[in-house]
């Protein structure tokens, strides 16, 4: 407040020392540069409370203004020039006559006095280059450029300060698209060790069993009259199954071992492009109906999502670094675990998630979640006494042990990407090297999926229909226009259905790999042949189009017992 009133005190000596006088008393600011009045359309723009020098050509005679929003005042001796003094915010219109009454419009927009918002401004962010406008008493536009995304939040918490309402129009510069990649990985590994034994004794004065377990229950078997009977449930559990008859007794032994190993791996890696500071979505897997009670015993459907799931909200720090809001869910069904309710079956679900926040760099990885998980369990049944006893008390004893282990890491790699344009696009997408397979690749040699040469030919020569072309090195087929010659040769009727068959049925197929078997490979595609939209090579030994090192190249696609 001091330094205020020091320099309105100073203005005012040097004006009163030169002659001129004071524009206002409320003026606080020294005077900016002259204007000069042009030909056309003329604005000026100053902050309240600021004055300025009008300049014309010729001499002023009169000068119409608003008093409420600026003070106009002559300059002694300078009958071509006049200052203006800003009142307050406002946008108004001046016009200047001069003598020759020819008159010019001048339009002139007071600003709010922001110079102090825009100080701290510059003082604590000098690399940002922010403009500051007064909306109104209770408003201001921030506008411009930050070098970090953080400091849009910090800039419009201090606009707010000298605000309340403030209109943030600041951007960061540099790429703002994100692809976030997460990967999952696990590994469950299970071991189960299982032995125990039953026996039965049958005489006809009685009979004698052990069922620890039970492996066999016993009514599985029986005995009628000195004879022994076997049910077919009696083998459902048991892994060797041995006995000795007699014509007065049988014995039977029922003997259950088996080491059961098990390996479950998932790798799921979903890949998601999202822009700076917005959330996004990603699901590769679907909805399972799920029976819910209803009103009224009724019985309801709810559907609940599994498979893959990522969510992410990125938030470009500046300086290379990026704050992750990510949260990953991998899903599926367990059909170990299965549950009836009111005649309904429905499954249990095995889930693997984290949510978490993280900072890092672009271009790193880091694991956000992991786990290592290692379970034993064991049980046992066996008779008092004989169970106990070493080597025999296996025959009456049943003992199973269960291992498992669970491996899973989860981590994510932050990238920035930008477009790419439609040179940089892969030759090759997935699915466009292969083709569907026709009838005899099916059926007879079992391929699913058979390499794609070029594309479908559109030439009319090969349409369904036409003949075909006398010349095999005509440059007007080649070139996809149509052929005199096959114009004139085409058929009709009858004979132009045989043609469209055997143009694109198995007879062409079959005619076409003909010189590539008696070079040498065993089997090629028929659908491989299928006219190309590429110039064919020039022939070699006797073969034409494309050649042996063409076909090859797709041999991936192709079984192991075609190659």
């Amino acid at each position: 407040m001091l330094c205020g009133i020091r320099t309105t005190a100073l203005v005012a000596a040097c004006l009163v020392c030169l002659g001129i006088p004071t524009l206002a008393e409320a003026q606080t600011a020294q005077s900016g540069p002259d204007w000069q009045i042009r030909e056309g359309r003329n604005e000026l723009a100053l902050y309240e409370r600021f004055a300025m020098t009008v300049r014309h050509s010729g001499k002023i005679r009169r000068v119409l203004y608003d008093d409420e929003v600026i003070t106009v005042n002559t300059i002694e001796g300078d009958p071509q020039a006049f200052q203006i003094y800003a009142a307050k915010a406002c946008v108004t219109t001046i016009t200047v006559i001069d003598e020759f009454d020819k008159s010019y419009e001048l339009e002139v927009l007071v600003r709010g006095d922001v110079r102090h918002l825009e100080s701290f401004i510059r003082r604590l962010y000098p690399d940002d280059s922010i403009g500051v406008e007064e909306i109104s008493d209770s408003s201001v536009r921030l506008q411009g450029w930050v070098t970090r995304p953080e400091h849009v939040s910090e800039i419009q918490a201090i606009a707010e300060q000298f605000y309340p309402d403030v209109l943030n129009h600041m951007q960061a510069g540099g790429v703002q698209q994100i692809m976030l990649k997460c990967t999952v990985l696990e590994v469950q590994r299970s071991k189960l060790r299982r032995l125990g034994m039953n026996f039965t004794m049958v005489r006809p004065d009685g009979y004698l069993g052990s069922t620890p377990g039970p492996i066999v229950p016993l009514t599985g078997v029986s005995a009628a009259g000195g004879g022994f009977t076997l049910g077919q449930n009696a083998l459902r559990d048991s892994t060797v199954t041995w006995g000795l008859t007699r014509p007065t007794s049988n014995f039977q032994g029922f003997v259950q071992a088996m080491i059961e190993e098990g390996i479950f791996k998932t790798h799921a890696t979903p890949m998601i492009v999202t822009h700076n500071g917005r959330p996004a979505n990603f699901l590769s897997g679907g909805e399972l109906p799920i029976p819910v009670a209803g009103g009224l015993g009724t019985t309801g459907v709810q559907y609940r999502e599994f498979g893959i799931q990522l969510n992410t909200v990125p938030y470009v720090l500046g300086n290379g670094r990026i704050r992750l809001e990510v949260e990953t869910r991998v899903s599926d069904q367990d059909l170990s675990n299965i549950v009836t309710i009111n005649g309904t079956t429905t499954t249990a679900f095995r889930t693997n998630s984290a949510n978490t926040q993280v900072e890092m760099n672009f271009g790193e990885a880091l694991v956000i979640a992991g786990l290592v998980s290692r379970r034993s369990f064991g049980n046992g049944q066996k008779l008092p006494f004989f169970g106990e006893l070493p080597w025999i008390g296996a025959a009456f004893s049943r003992k199973q042990f269960t291992e498992s282990e669970t491996e899973l890491i989860i981590m994510v790699t932050p990238e920035l990407v930008a477009p790419m344009s439609t040179g940089e696009m892969p030759a090759v997408l997935p699915g466009s090297s292969s083709d569907t397979p026709v009838d005899r690749e099916l059926f007879f040699h079992g391929l699913m999926e058979v390499p794609s040469f070029g594309d479908a030919c559109d030439c009319p020569a090969h349409r369904p229909g036409a003949a075909r072309c006398s010349d095999p090195n005509c440059p007007r087929c080649r070139e996809g226009s149509a052929c005199a010659n096959a114009a004139r040769n085409r058929p009709s009727g009858e004979a132009a259905e045989a043609t469209a068959r055997r143009e694109s049925g198995v007879e062409r197929g079959e005619e076409l790999i003909q010189p590539q078997r008696r070079s040498g490979t065993k089997a090629i595609p028929a659908s491989s042949a299928r006219p190309s939209s590429r110039k064919p090579s020039a022939p070699q030994n006797g073969v034409g189009g494309s050649t042996d090192a063409d076909r090859e190249s797709g041999a991936g696609l192709i079984s192991p017992t075609m190659r």
